[in-house]
């Protein structure tokens, strides 16, 4: 069910993305929205959940592979959910701690064993969400 609401979201926030794009053609006097916003993400420690990276990667600062890395990571490295939010582009990003540290930051869920942590961060102000229907009961 949790990979079922992640992917539900990540369609969603393409479909929002698109919805937008279309009105933003209707109406080229309006500004495009910048994708990119590495600083601001809400995060909390509602997971308890835990993974190893299937191969190296880069932790970030917000969750975008645009977005500066706060540490570089082994594949088999164990990190500690915290939440994840979904991107401007419908991609999905965990909040993590690396195990044994108390280095946190975002990893992109393609990085991790398991899909990454099942609890959505707290909203994010203009971000794409789950729809009402697919929250946790």
């Amino acid at each position: 069910m949790t990979r079922l609401k992640r992917h539900a979201a990540a369609l969603a926030a393409v479909g929002s993305l698109a919805f937008g794009l279309s009105t933003l053609a209707a109406a080229p006097s309006q500004a495009a929205p910048q994708a990119v916003t590495c600083s601001g993400w809400k995060y909390a420690n509602y997971d308890d959940g835990s993974g190893t990276l299937v191969r190296g990667a880069n932790m970030k600062k917000g969750p975008y592979a645009a977005c500066g890395n706060v540490k570089g990571m082994d594949a088999g490295t164990k990190v500690y959910y915290w939440c994840y939010a979904v991107n401007d582009y419908g991609n999905t990003w965990t909040y993590a701690r690396i195990a044994g540290t108390q280095t946190h930051g975002w990893i992109s869920d393609d990085h991790l064993s398991n899909g990454g942590a099942d609890e959505e961060c707290p909203p994010q102000a203009g971000a794409p969400q789950l729809p009402a229907e697919l929250n946790r009961a």
